[in-house]
């Protein structure tokens, strides 16, 4: 490890000194390539830098460099890079593939699909790209064309199991169940142990209620593929279903060691925990969701409940109070904290709640039907968000797991753990720009950071940007850039920012990146 950061010390060195020696450009994509097989991609974009800088009109140094940054997560730079490559070189099919990805990353869908479109154009013999273009479409709900291009999967390869499980896929969302399963037993006999086709196989039979059969084939998926989570879970709604209340709890349990932050994991658990009596536990599951979205008024209002029951009356009116005040007409919750009043004295609180009760129960006509506890026998999706499911088990919205999308491109993402902070110009960077650029730079630089320091944000920026106007490679002025832009919720311009900060040397920049990606998908 010490090694490799001197080697990356060495390499930075070497970029700012190197203008005035020749190179060997061979050699430097050597060195880059192999910094990139061994997962070293912040060494790796330092060499194809030199490149870079040398043959600008290569493509392949582009290239290399955004499948580094891919690794990353820093999937707009990627994409940068990718263009950059097929300004040069458009007939290189791996770009389409690598942009590609990189758009899905960033849910770019549409844009997604046209690069496929290009690849599979360039590459027809190429299975994962056909599949992945199909998975594009579906994301669009372009399900004609995504059956379209289905078909021509099954064509090319018919004893591809998955081409099948994307087709039922599609005839599920057009809620054509008969097909879908007769498509998935055309999967399994293709392939008996593809654990996707198992997987959709009793996610329809569960549709059907049939949650013994349901629980057989979720068992051979997970003899296949034991950690997945998701099968776990859907494996413990139907022993819910059939009364065998510890056997779901123990795939909850397992299901949580494998992934300790799933919402549905924790919610349903959290339920099955109360119906069992063990009220302290289920707060446990709740604080954790609402540790991670501290909005969710369902799992708020389980949460009070519980507490009720434990006796702590003032956390449970703390909850219920949130719950009325987003969802005002939500008699049952001020029936609940008016008894919780009652029993801490607060009588006047108690018969308010009571009083507004009734004048809503007058004013609708027809009176108004509270959800009954405990109610067994049916779940709910997780995207629904009417307050009288508070007590359902959550299920996935689709009864086919997750579509996988395939790629070549794979390995751990470097994640240096840098604290996201304004910088200064390092003491070389400060005296190279002092010796080879203006003044100006430097001077305007200072300002920009004093007046980001004071919290003028908008001035800090536009003084960033006339420095990188007088010099376009001043990477502390990117990264600053990138990080005030942040601070305003501006991802458009913060992303590409950093990315170049991180292109220029200043490595923590991917790891803040990377951060925004992961918030991203958490508000998905």
């Amino acid at each position: 490890m010490h090694l490799r950061r001197l080697i990356s010390s060495i390499a930075l060195l070497f970029i700012i000194t190197v203008s005035h020696a020749q190179i060997n450009t061979d050699r430097m994509m050597n060195i880059a390539r192999n910094a990139l097989y061994y997962d070293d991609y912040v060494l790796s974009i330092s060499y194809f830098n030199i490149v870079i800088n040398y043959k600008p009109y290569l493509y392949e140094p582009y290239f290399y460099r955004g499948v580094a940054k891919f690794y990353l997560e820093d999937y707009s730079g990627a994409i940068l890079d990718c263009s950059e490559t097929i300004r040069r070189n458009p007939f290189f099919p791996n770009t389409y593939e690598l942009r590609g990805l990189s758009y899905i990353n960033l849910g770019q869908y549409d844009k997604a699909a046209q690069d496929y479109e290009t690849a599979t154009e360039m590459l027809p013999e190429n299975r994962s790209l056909w599949h992945n273009y199909a998975l594009c479409n579906i994301e669009l709900d372009s399900l004609d064309r995504a059956d379209s291009i289905v078909n021509i999967i099954i064509k090319k390869w018919s004893k591809y199991a998955d081409g099948y499980n994307i087709k039922a896929q599609i005839l599920m969302q057009k809620k054509d169940t008969v097909a879908a399963e007769e498509v998935i037993d055309k999967a399994l006999e293709v392939d008996k142990y593809n654990v996707n086709a198992l997987s959709a196989k009793a996610g329809i039979l569960m549709t059907h209620e049939q949650y013994e059969d349901a629980i057989k084939y979720f068992t051979e998926s997970l003899r296949l593929q034991p950690k997945n989570a998701g099968n776990l879970i859907n494996r413990a709604l139907c022993h819910y279903h059939l009364d065998q209340y510890r056997d779901a709890m123990n795939d909850y349990d397992l299901a949580l060691t494998f992934e300790p932050k799933n919402f549905v994991g924790h919610y349903n658990r959290g339920l099955l925990r109360a119906n069992v009596g063990e009220d302290n536990l289920a707060i446990e599951d709740f604080n954790f969701i609402l540790s991670i979205d501290p909005e969710d008024m369902m799992a708020t209002f389980n949460r009070a409940t519980l507490l009720d029951n434990i006796g702590d009356y003032r956390g449970a009116i703390r909850d219920y109070t949130t719950v009325i005040n987003e969802f005002p007409k939500f008699l049952y919750g001020y029936e609940r904290r008016a008894a919780a009043r009652r029993k801490i004295g607060d009588i006047a609180g108690a018969n308010r709640d009571e009083e507004h009760i009734l004048k809503e129960q007058i004013a609708h006509r027809y009176g108004y039907s509270t959800p009954t506890s405990r109610q067994k026998n049916k779940t709910r999706k997780k995207s629904q968000v009417n307050l009288d499911d508070y007590q359902k088990l959550v299920e996935e919205d689709e009864a086919i797991q997750e579509q996988a999308y395939e790629s070549e491109y794979r390995g751990k993402v470097q994640n240096r753990e840098q604290e996201a902070k304004l910088i200064l110009p390092s003491e070389r960077t400060y005296h190279l720009y002092k010796e080879f650029a203006p003044d100006d730079a430097l001077t305007l630089f200072e300002k920009a950071y004093q007046e980001a320091q004071e919290g003028n944000i908008n001035e800090a920026i536009a003084d960033f940007t006339r420095v990188l106007d007088i010099n376009d490679t001043f990477a502390e002025a990117y990264y600053n850039r990138g990080l005030l832009h942040l601070l305003l919720d501006d991802t458009t311009l913060a992303i590409p920012d950093l990315s170049k900060a991180g292109e220029l040397g200043i490595y923590q920049a991917y790891n803040i990146i990377k951060k925004n990606q992961n918030i991203k998908k958490k508000q998905k």
